[in-house]
């Protein structure tokens, strides 16, 4: 069981050069011939923080300039993170059931592609989050930590994000719950809402919360703070036991996979 899961992983990873190549061909290609061309991708995002800035903002009583980078850095992380396993990965294998049927690549060159496809993303919304940050004049030079936490998530979305893909390509339903999860998960996460607001018996939705941990570990360090030690703790527990699932079901049910599909 270890054995073939290493072994499709350390094939995966030997293809670095293809799934690299492939992630960044499917952006681009998405906005061939439009006259903005990559500025689209960042624009949904830009959109959407300044609609929830603003609401929070009034809510609140704050200053657009003090709400926005919080919300903006939190829709970035979450972006890597819930997201992307609960709404992108569901459709990793199914979405490639042609070349999966026609050709021997690994099971993880699938998820490789489709987890830096998302830190594409991630890297072209960042520039319009400092953009932004340097008008609104609240621009804050990144905490180192911000490269370990891209690593932890990154691993983090690999692992959990290929458990995804094999459930959803096992029980179709789950392309559909799963992104309907994603949606309930992002207002239980605290991207544009603070944590301290959830006293009693509330607070266990941060406490409990695994994305939470795993999107300070991007925005903290994005607002130039350390993150706090909740957040590495669950990102840790997060990443240890993912691996261990990862192990345990990619190892049995791989060999399955394209008879799912």
């Amino acid at each position: 069981m270890f054995t073939k899961s290493t072994k499709d992983l350390m094939r995966g990873i030997s293809l670095y050069h293809v799934w690299l190549h492939q992630a960044y061909h499917e952006i681009s290609s998405k906005y061939k011939r439009t006259v903005l061309g990559s500025i689209w991708i960042s624009g949904a995002m830009v959109a959407t923080s300044l609609a929830l800035g603003v609401v929070m903002g009034g809510i609140q009583h704050q200053n657009l300039p003090d709400v926005l980078p919080y919300v903006m850095a939190g829709i970035l992380a979450f972006t890597l993170s819930g997201t992307y396993i609960l709404n992108d990965a569901p459709e990793v294998y199914i979405s490639s059931s042609n070349i999966i049927k026609n050709h021997a690549y690994p099971y993880t060159f699938y998820s490789f592609e489709s987890v830096t496809r998302t830190f594409i993303i991630f890297l072209h919304n960042i520039v319009a989050f400092f953009i932004a940050m340097l008008i609104l004049q609240r621009l804050a030079f990144p905490n180192w930590t911000l490269f370990i936490g891209l690593v932890v998530v990154y691993v983090n979305s690999f692992l959990w994000g290929t458990i995804s893909s094999m459930l959803a390509a096992r029980f179709r339903d789950l392309r559909f719950l799963l992104p309907f999860l994603q949606q309930m998960i992002f207002f239980l996460t605290p991207v544009f809402w603070q944590p301290q607001h959830m006293t009693g018996w509330r607070a266990a939705i941060i406490q409990f919360n695994p994305f939470f941990g795993l999107t300070e570990l991007i925005r903290a360090p994005l607002l130039g703070h350390m993150p706090s030690i909740l957040a590495w703790e669950q990102a840790s527990i997060s990443l240890g036991l993912g691996f261990i699932v990862w192990i345990l079901a990619f190892g049995h049910y791989r060999g399955k996979i394209a008879f799912w599909i």
